[in-house]
């Protein structure tokens, strides 16, 4: 239905009102200083088959409403080509083609007349739409007065009256109650099942967008970052939030830095060890010296045995975001240690501050040596800054237990490095927490404790999973939480534990179980989270997302698939279903029927 073929769009931010004038006469040209470019759209490919639901999701400035906009020919490409096979209908804003003064009812009749349709039949479509709307008091009111939940009430239900072959909505389901928008998702499901309309929706609210869409488009700065089922986007999206205030921490003491030396010529990197999809390394990983070199003459070193954190102006370690540990001695050497624990983001930071500019043109005269080591092979990969530049050095090569040194160029970053997405990595592993406990084994088993994979409604289950304590100073009364979710995606049922043990000094490694004396799913296709968190979590409003929440001590969203067959008549048209028990007893104050019956008719049953 949908088809961009190298598709971008650019726009012109004017310096002056009159250039704008001046541009759309043609007679700007390419004038200096009239105007800077924004391309909002840069050569993306996407396909759209009849009856998808996709939805565009990414943060404000992605590309997605100018996608929409695209679609929907209100505005045309920079470059490439977008073809939509079929009558497309679209709501874009709130308000859109509706006239504040007009009533309901008005704005109903003008904006279907103005689409073709007679007379007759707009009147037999205004009693539907006014009953979806659930309008019928207010529809002869003019639009002004209504609320903005009644107004996208009003305007859902007419574009979705007409049954369009394309549906283009852009954030417009997050206005209203909860109770319309559930109508709104039915109404949409409906239109696609049965007359093979393709959605296209926008919205911030990925949760939301999930319950309508199987499939999503994740946009970042133009470009499509990822394209796939809506649990695979959601799961890496989540990550991304924690990316977000990683670069949001690294602004920030670039920005102090940049204060603290303003009058010192020194050139300045950030040099970063993280773990690869953010999942802790295996135990500590010994850092012996951090260096930046210039052939064999040592420009720069990161002060690893002192405790210089965050405050000098030369070389110095970062705390924040990090998992310094101590200074330790490994392998007859002292170093400072990488934890696999303490922080929600896996990986260790410094400033290696050198005499002089660093400038790209000198850079790749320079090369940053690393001596290290660990116990068990980890999966760490480098990267520097230089300012907003960033350069992927590669992979930390395997240290065999013993130490082992490497050198990174920085002329050129290494082959090992990879495809970047805007300089960093989509963690699609779905490990978060600060690594204080490490979850090792998760299993969905039956009351005799053998493995399932597809249970039946009612079962007894037990939830099996295997532990280790990683913080050697944990000792917390742990919340644990097992998520069920439908298809992968909409939250639908939730178990819960308090005040579950969790301490070092007594049990490092251990299994907990989940006991559920009757399953109250029914039949369809589930996964399954769990979560571990610090006591009091789930007890208080949490500010910070979970994925880069420092109470979260481990989770793994969506680690187990399973499956509920055989539902019966009741249980069908619902998410999850119990029996309950049910007893008749005699009204206080009146009479039984057996007391009201001659002896010779009292029946027992």
């Amino acid at each position: 239905m949908i088809r961009a073929s190298d598709l971008s769009k650019v726009y012109r931010l004017y310096a002056q009102p009159h250039h704008r004038f001046l541009d759309m006469l043609g007679l700007l040209r390419d004038r200096p200083g009239a105007f800077t470019t924004h391309t909002a759209l840069d050569q993306v490919n996407l396909e759209i088959r009849r009856g998808e639901r996709v939805a565009l999701i990414g943060r404000n400035g992605a590309g997605k409403s100018t996608f929409l906009k695209l679609a929907t020919q209100v505005t045309r490409p920079t470059s490439g080509r977008i073809e939509v096979n079929g009558r497309a209908h679209a709501l874009l804003e709130i308000g859109t083609g509706f006239h504040p003064d007009l009533t309901g009812r008005q704005n109903v009749v003008s904006h279907l007349a103005h689409l073709g349709l007679r007379r007759i039949e707009i009147e037999r479509r205004l009693a539907e739409i006014v009953a979806f709307a659930e309008l019928e008091e207010y529809i002869d009111q003019p639009l002004k007065t209504y609320s903005t939940g009644m107004g996208v009430r009003l305007m859902f239900a007419t574009s979705t009256s007409l049954s369009p072959e394309v549906l283009v909505l852009d954030e417009v389901l997050g206005v209203g109650d909860a109770y319309f928008a559930h109508k709104s998702y039915e109404r949409i499901r409906e239109m696609c099942s049965s007359e093979g309309t393709t959605v296209l929706l926008v919205s911030h609210n990925v949760y939301a967008a999930s319950r309508i869409c199987e499939r999503m488009v994740w946009l970042e700065a133009g470009t499509v970052v990822l394209d796939g089922p809506a649990g695979t986007v959601i799961e890496a999206y989540e990550d991304s939030i924690r990316q977000q205030e990683e670069r949001r921490l690294r602004v920030r003491n670039e920005q102090r830095l940049a204060e603290i030396t303003r009058d010192v010529p020194r050139g300045r990197l950030r040099i970063e060890f993280h773990a690869r999809n953010n999942e802790p390394p295996p135990g500590p990983v010994a850092f012996a010296s951090v260096r930046l070199m210039r052939q064999q003459d040592r420009v720069a070193e990161l002060p690893l045995l002192e405790e210089r954190f965050e405050t000098m102006s030369d070389s110095h370690l970062e705390r924040e975001g990090s998992n310094w540990g101590p200074v330790m001695e490994w392998q007859g050497r002292l170093g400072r240690a990488m934890q696999p624990f303490g922080s929600p983001f896996h990986k260790v930071a410094g400033v290696l501050s050198a005499e002089g500019e660093l400038t790209a043109a000198t850079l790749g005269e320079f090369d940053v040596e690393v001596e290290y080591g660990s116990d068990a092979p980890c999966d760490l990969v480098a990267r520097v800054f230089r300012g907003n530049e960033e350069i992927l050095l590669g992979a930390l090569p395997p240290s065999s237990g013993g130490w082992a040194r490497h050198r990174f160029s920085l002329d050129v970053p290494a082959p090992e490095a990879g495809p970047r997405v805007r300089g960093s990595e989509l963690n699609r592993s779905g490990a978060f927490g600060t690594g204080a406990v490490r979850i090792e084994d998760v299993r969905l088993c039956n009351a005799s404790g053998q493995e399932l994979s597809w249970v039946e409604h009612g079962d007894a289950v037990q939830l099996v999973a295997t532990y280790r304590v990683v913080d050697p100073s944990l000792d917390e009364a742990a919340q644990v939480l097992v998520a069920i979710h439908r298809d992968g995606v909409h939250d639908v049922c939730r178990f819960f534990a308090r005040s579950v043990p969790l301490s070092a000094r007594t049990r490092r490694r251990g299994m907990l179980r989940l006991d559920v004396p009757r399953l109250p799913l029914v039949e369809g296709s589930y996964t399954l989270t769990l979560m571990i968190a610090r006591a009091r979590y789930y007890d208080e409003d949490q500010p910070v997302f979970y994925s880069l929440n420092p109470n979260v001590l481990a989770c793994l969203p969506r680690v187990l698939e399973f499956k509920v067959d055989r539902a019966r008549p009741w249980e069908r048209g619902t998410i999850t279903a119990f029996e309950a028990r049910c007893e008749l007893h005699d009204v206080a104050g009146s009479e039984s029927l057996t007391a009201q019956r001659p002896a010779s008719e009292t029946r027992q049953g």
